[in-house]
């Protein structure tokens, strides 16, 4: 395969994806500060920081147990606003439609994002529509971004020590197993996590430290990523992930990791020792299988104790699980 060739794992969210979003150089970036989180941040006085996110969504099949891609993309870029602890204010709405495209298909999806829109009374303020000719492109390709504010203490990118606690919102893979049955053709009573988090990112985040949403990719992509970024390791009791029975048993049977799949209404928090169990105590309320999932050490990897003994949970790599998100 020719190097300079864009494949698939380029947008898996594993080690290929980080090192060719790290060869993008745009230049200096001004007064613009965590361009490379899940949300730029930037000062506007009176101790107020302005948070600023954009995504694109592709995903096949576009309907799916408990959702749909226009679901999809207003969680995605609400969350991304959220983790970062900010109240998002308005998002914006383009389509990239494919020649042919069945309208009353559209109109399923503009009534989903509409109810998305009323639930978290977040506007969609402004947007863009371009058509395609028939062939060009996959049915529908939908981008969406996001303005938020938070107060600048309340910005949550501060320093991560050891001894400090990590926690998850709820259970891992259920995502992607609703979406992979339509594509594989099998039954579950598993729907997709897509949510917006707003609410339960409030309600802990005077809380935490940092927060991050294990989209493509999933834990072992952003926890490798903080481990990195911050100079430290974490070390996960796999006893206290949780993870459905039945999830556990639809990614045996395709052979794909529970760790490496994409959550879109899950997020991982880190949090001082002494805040731990409030914080999962506060997430219980909105989902019983929140959890204090491990620790932050001095070893500069992603240890998981299992069973079995301690194994290293590396960055994902390869084609993971194409167009989950």
């Amino acid at each position: 395969m020719e190097k300079d060739i864009i494949n698939l794992t380029h947008g898996s969210g594993g080690r290929e994806m980080k090192k060719l979003i790290a060869s993008f150089n745009f230049g200096e970036r001004g007064e613009w500060k965590d361009c490379d989180d899940d949300s730029a941040t930037l000062d506007i006085g009176d101790n107020k920081t302005l948070v600023f996110t954009t995504d694109s969504f592709t995903v096949n099949p576009l309907f799916f147990p408990g959702g749909d891609i226009g679901h999809l993309a207003m969680c995605g870029t609400i969350n991304d606003l959220t983790v970062m602890g900010a109240v998002p204010l308005g998002l914006s709405l383009a389509f990239v439609i494919e020649e042919g495209f069945s309208q009353k298909v559209l109109h399923r999806i503009l009534d989903s994002i509409k109810n998305i829109s009323k639930k978290t009374s977040i506007p969609i303020v402004t947007g863009d529509t371009k058509v395609m000719e028939r062939g060009k492109i996959d049915k529908i390709v939908i981008n969406t971004s996001g303005v938020g504010i938070v107060e600048k203490d309340q910005l949550l990118t501060k320093k991560i020590e050891v001894g400090d606690k990590v926690i998850i919102s709820g259970g891992l893979g259920e995502h992607a197993v609703a979406l992979l049955s339509k594509r594989f053709d099998y039954k579950t009573e598993i729907i997709t996590d897509s949510k917006p988090l707003v609410e339960e990112m409030l309600a802990v985040r005077d809380l935490i430290k940092i927060a991050k949403d294990p989209t493509r990719g999933g834990i072992a992509s952003i926890l490798n990523e903080l481990c990195g970024k911050h100079s430290i390791g974490i070390q996960l009791e796999e006893e206290k992930i949780p993870v459905k029975q039945e999830v556990s048993k639809v990614v045996e049977m395709l052979g794909i990791d529970v760790f490496q799949l994409a959550c879109e209404g899950r997020f991982v928090c880190v949090a001082p020792p002494e805040n731990a169990e409030e914080v999962e105590k506060k997430l219980k309320e909105f989902n019983p299988d929140a959890s204090i999932i491990g620790e932050i050490i001095e070893d500069n990897k992603v240890i998981i104790n299992t069973f079995l003994g301690k194994r290293i949970l590396p960055d994902p790599t390869g084609r993971i699980v194409p167009r989950i998100c």
